[in-house]
């Protein structure tokens, strides 16, 4: 039997809905596992396709982004560096009392206090993931293989992803280094579209060659923190020419998806990811 009155009702309906309007306003989530490569295309005659002028492209980096962490980062211990210069900032160097570069500190893992937390690959976002989580591998052979592409950026990581407003973009730097800049770099971002059955892959990327006249008048953007040299660079590479990649693409999850590019390519792939519930530690 149902003992709810009438007024007891209205004050659950009013409840589950203010219950339902909460979480909404903490932000709707889901995990995906992420998979990108990105890879060149070494034609000249694919790449002159398109007039690449620097006027109205402005090169940008978007706030507050976050570099991929990688494990071996990760697990270097701060017992291997002078407890007087530890420094549990993401991107701060430890220095030993000579003043000499020992390592780079960051990024770490989450602390609580003092204590030390090895990184957890099935429950932290934005690390990536060894090889053998790869389903990638086939595909990236076979563009290595082919004299007409190089692989630049490959990874495989796991985030949350929510709604337009709620998107944390991901850092992505890779292929040859010239100086403080590689020939790839930008970001990418992953957000829900409006009806929530599609989750909306943005790239902001550009290819950078490097030497020449630069005679269309590009400028690379200033690296952000984690991205930013170890040392001050005496002489900047000169730029040779820029080809930005600003595209979106609707993703389904669990399919195959390819953006194309005159001087570039990008394979995606994003599949549903349970967060597994925190392992308990027997006493």
């Amino acid at each position: 039997m149902n003992h709810f009155s009438l007024p007891g009702r209205c004050a659950a309906l009013l409840l589950l809905g203010w219950l339902s309007g909460a979480a909404n306003a903490q932000g709707f989530e889901r995990w995906f596992q992420v998979e990108m490569t990105v890879f060149s295309n070494e034609s000249g005659a694919e790449r002159e396709r398109e007039s690449w002028q620097a006027e109205g492209r402005q090169l940008a980096y978007p706030e507050n982004p976050v570099r991929l962490g990688q494990l071996l980062d990760l697990l270097l211990l701060d017992s291997f560096a002078p407890p007087a210069e530890i420094s549990l900032s993401r991107g701060v160097e430890a220095m030993d009392p000579e003043g000499a570069r020992l390592r780079d500190t960051g990024p770490h893992p989450a602390r609580g206090g003092a204590d030390f937390r090895f990184p957890d690959l099935q429950r932290d976002a934005f690390i990536a993931l060894p090889a053998s989580y790869s389903d990638f591998r086939q595909t990236n052979l076979a563009i290595e293989r082919a004299p007409q592409h190089r692989i630049l950026y490959h990874a495989v990581w796991r985030q949350p992803v929510g709604d337009t407003g709620n998107t944390i973009p991901v850092l992505v730097s890779g292929g040859d280094a010239y100086g403080p800049y590689r020939e790839l770099q930008g970001s990418i971002a992953l957000e829900f579209n409006a009806n929530r059955d599609r989750v909306v892959f943005s790239a902001d990327l550009w290819l950078a060659t490097f030497g020449g006249d630069n005679e269309a008048g590009w400028a690379l953007p200033e690296l952000p923190p984690d991205l930013s040299p170890t040392a001050e660079t005496a002489n900047p590479p000169v730029i040779g020419r820029i080809y930005p990649m600003r595209q979106n693409r609707d993703l389904r999850s669990g399919e195959f998806h390819y953006l194309d590019h005159p001087a570039m390519g990008i394979l995606v792939q994003i599949v549903p990811y349970v967060v597994p519930p925190p392992e308990s530690i027997p006493e």
